[in-house]
């Protein structure tokens, strides 16, 4: 096995000298491009998807379903609110921002100037002067390094994780410091990406505070916004800070253009649909095909007042809103039954009825980008597999992956009686109409956890023809709070989720999906409770890989293994994003180029729009 894993490096190796020559980093430079050369020189204006002269003003007013009790995302503990959590920090800067319109290439924000060491053991930014916090205090050195360091030491396990391969921190100067990374860490740009999305705390506020608890009090921040309201789990507010450092720094320019941002917390979907209706506040990403098909036909929109608008993006889809099955449970350790599942499960069926026909059968880990599998594997794809043969499907050598296409007006009875013959081989028979175990007698349960309405909705009808198979399955929908909790122990049986791809894998989050060392530690992402050594190995080797080619290659490799395993029944992914707003807004020409609609960050607030939609709504309750 030693040889084996050694001739797979070395090939892997090949791959990086024949795509890439594996360039390493040069000169301080104002771009961090993972792939090539960054697309907008050190002078450039703006980014160009943006409107420059967007007027500042007005107020965005959006919809959030769920709850929240902390502002303090940087540890383990409640449910932090929107604006302020891992995926959205309204009030905190990071040291480099990230293009739209390429593929993975971060520009100086706090930093002005990156530089990599030529063997990628360092990675050195330099501040920029002028920078400070919400209070008037200077952003130093000395604010990243604290912040590092109290992360690493008692941060949240995620942020631990994020922070994995970096040993130290180091100062080098009045405004530049250093990360060294850790000896057997990949010597990859993603690491060095990985650290200019870091986002300084300040070290002055936190002197005389417990930073490893929950808080309802409003942090310091230096970004583009401030919260002005809180109410606990119903509504928080963001103002743009009119006095923000970095206002008319290019990164920024076009950004940031509401006075207010305000999130509305729900804990009902049709609520909010109604609330929407009722101009409770103006804009939503609509996620339900149905209430997208359905729901919105009523005056305001006939009137041309609201909008329903469907964005083509060029984004990754990564395995969305798949069925995950907890193999740490005994019942759920057999491929055959895995598979089986799988073969219940009518996609046809529920894209008709569901999801009104907008959604594609995903067929890919990686969805949407160039590392989903198509076709047999290519030598190069073999030449990684081959030593792993043992350890992985066998149709990952010889067969395409597919799924049968259903009769979407009918019951699936052929995909049934595959399921069925799946079922007898695995050992579970049928006695008395009921599916058990033929060696125990124990019968095969199996308990989903719900988390929203569109889950539940989702899964009645699945449950349905798991019962048709004699599978005695029920689903029960926890409240959001308890449903975390349980996902961080992995105490549940199934559960719908994503497996989320951004354009090129964050290290951090596809070692937190499939690597073997996260199937029992607390807090991470592992939900199938994958441990593969193949998949280990591939997973580390796409984080090292050193061009677009050698990541498809790597990529499509792991991806085979990954869904012959059947660790999830697929589900669908949408056509487009759907936004359903009250025409309020301002916004640049959307183009398929586009990562995001950037509805928050590059919209503003159109007045004479507004007024508009205002005259029409009162004209609509004076009668």
């Amino acid at each position: 096995m030693r040889r084996q894993r050694i001739t797979a490096c070395l090939f892997v190796v090949f791959l990086c000298m024949v795509f890439t020559n594996c360039p390493l980093a040069g000169e301080p430079s104002h771009a961090i491009a993972y792939f090539g050369n960054a697309k907008y020189s050190r002078d450039f204006p703006h980014f160009e998807y943006v409107n420059p002269d967007a007027p500042k003003g007005g107020k965005m007013s959006i919809a959030v379903i769920g709850t929240f009790n902390n502002l303090h995302p940087f540890v383990d503990k409640g449910v932090a609110a929107q604006g302020i959590n891992i995926n959205q920090m309204l009030i905190y800067d990071r040291l480099m921002n990230y293009s739209e319109d390429e593929l993975y290439t971060a520009y100086g924000n706090l930093a002005e100037i990156a530089e990599v060491s030529d063997d990628r053991r360092w990675a050195e930014f330099t501040l920029r002067e002028g920078i400070y916090w919400h209070d008037g205090v200077p952003l130093t050195v000395e604010d990243v390094v604290w912040t590092f360091n109290t992360i690493k030491d008692i941060g949240s396990v995620g942020w631990k994780q994020s922070l994995r391969e970096v040993d130290s921190i180091e100062q080098t100067g009045p405004r530049s410091f250093k990360f060294h990374f850790s000896e057997d860490a990949p010597k990859t740009l993603m690491l060095v990406l990985d650290q200019a999305d870091f986002w300084p705390l300040p070290k002055h506020y936190w002197k005389d505070r417990k930073f490893d608890a929950t808080t309802l009090d409003p942090p310091l921040g230096s970004g583009p916004y401030r919260i002005t309201t809180v109410d606990p789990g119903h509504k928080i507010v963001y103002e743009r800070v009119d006095d923000y450092w970095g206002r008319d720094l290019n990164v920024n320019v076009g950004h940031y253009n509401f006075d207010e941002l305000e999130f509305i917390y729900f804990l009902d979907k049709n609520v909010v649909i109604q609330a929407h209706k009722a101009h409770v506040f103006d804009f939503r990403w609509e996620g339900d095909s149905k209430s997208w098909a359905t729901s919105y036909d009523f005056e305001g929109y006939r009137r041309g007042l609201f909008k329903k608008d469907m964005r083509q993006m060029k984004i990754p889809y990564g395995m969305n809103w798949g069925i995950i099955f907890n193999t740490r449970h005994e019942k759920f350790s057999d491929v055959r039954v895995r598979e089986a599942l799988a073969l219940i499960y009518n996609f046809e069926w529920c894209n008709r009825v569901l999801w009104y026909d907008q959604n594609k059968r995903n067929i890919s880990y990686f969805m949407g980008s160039d590392m989903a599998a198509a076709g047999l594997p290519s030598p190069a794809e073999m030449a990684l597999l081959e030593p792993y043969r043992e350890q992985i499907p066998e149709r990952v050598f010889t067969d395409e992956y597919s799924l049968p296409e259903n009769d979407p007006f009918g019951p699936n009875r052929e995909s049934l009686i595959r399921a069925a013959a799946l079922l007898e081989e695995a050992g579970w028979t049928v006695s008395d109409f009921e599916r058990v175990n033929r060696r125990t007698g124990e019968p095969l349960t199996i308990d989903f956890m719900a988390r929203s309405v569109e889950e539940e909705r989702l899964l009645m009808p699945y449950v349905d023809n798991l019962e048709r198979m004699g599978i005695d399955a029920r689903v029960r929908r926890i409240e959001s709070s308890q449903a975390i909790n349980r996902l961080r122990k992995y105490d549940y049986e199934a559960i719908v989720n994503d497996f989320w791809q951004n354009s090129i894998p964050l290290h951090w989050l596809i070692r937190s999906y499939f690597l073997s060392q996260n199937v029992e530690r607390p807090n991470m992402e592992n939900f199938a409770g994958i441990s593969n050594p193949a998949v280990d190995f591939l997973t580390e080797e796409a984080i090292a890989a050193g061009s677009e080619e050698s990541l498809a290659t790597i990529g499509r490799a792991l991806d085979r293994i990954l869904l012959w395993s059947f660790y999830t029944v697929p589900g669908g992914y949408p056509l487009g994003r759907r936004l359903v707003y009250w025409d309020r807004f301002g916004y640049p020409e959307p183009t398929p180029d586009l990562k995001t609609a950037g509805w928050h960050e590059i919209w503003w607030f159109d007045e004479e729009k507004s007024a508009r939609v205002d005259e029409g709504i009162a004209a609509l309750e004076s009668k």
